[in-house]
């Protein structure tokens, strides 16, 4: 369940630095999103003035809006989906002409 909240709680950072930046959360890597957060977060929790932590979101929030203006290569293969294998074999039967 923490999973799933981490889960939304990123997206919903990386659609709000977007939305400041006038761009798609699309643009944004989740990876390197999370990636950042974390680091954030990590320093957050060792600093022991708690008046520092509005302003380290603030970075983290810019810091996400610069991840936007970088270039993202593209995927090295596109994605595809595949049929699912039949679970047993088919046989064909040939009828004989008479």
């Amino acid at each position: 369940m923490g999973a799933l909240i981490a889960y939304n709680l990123v997206r919903l950072e990386m659609a709000k630095a977007a939305i400041e930046a006038k761009a798609q959360p699309t643009d944004l890597s989740f990876i390197r999103a999370l990636h950042l957060i974390q680091y954030e977060l990590l320093f957050a929790a060792a600093t022991r003035a708690y008046g520092n932590i509005p302003g380290k979101l603030k970075r983290l929030r810019q810091q996400l809006k610069e991840a936007l203006k970088e270039e993202r290569r593209g995927r090295q293969c596109p994605r595809n989906v595949k049929s699912r294998p039949s679970r047993y074999d088919v046989r064909y039967v040939l009828k004989k002409p008479k």
